[in-house]
């Protein structure tokens, strides 16, 4: 996985906190474990990487047109099929920690009609 594959991940994972409307420090703890599992390569560290990417998640989940176009983005960057099924899984397991459906079930139902796109 390339950087920008890995960034891409996290955007989707941010995506899915501002979603499903419960900002909880589980997500937060959850968001670090998965950039622990897929490696961090960058000049820059995830904390300061998170806080411009926060900014981008928020101002695109404010329209589902906005969502819809940075779910594309991120579908995009992530070139495999492979690399899509496993940014799904890991967003599946990212909301799961909250223990609540409803929007974050739709928001995946989302997520995996515009990432999840042909390999």
């Amino acid at each position: 996985m390339t950087q920008k594959q890995r960034e891409s991940v996290v955007e989707l994972l941010l995506l899915g906190m501002f979603a499903d409307g419960s900002l909880k420090a589980s997500q937060d703890q959850k968001l670090l474990s998965v950039i622990s599992q897929i490696g961090w390569q960058s000049y820059q560290t995830p904390d300061l990487y998170l806080q411009s990417a926060i900014a981008k998640a928020r101002d695109a989940s404010d329209t589902e047109e906005g969502t819809r176009f940075r779910l594309r983005k991120i579908g995009e960057s992530l070139e495999t099929k492979e690399l899509r099924q496993q940014a799904l899984d890991y967003l599946a397991e990212f909301l799961a920690v909250d223990g609540e459906s409803g929007r974050g079930a739709g928001f995946f139902q989302l997520a995996r009609a515009n990432v999840g796109g042909p390999g």
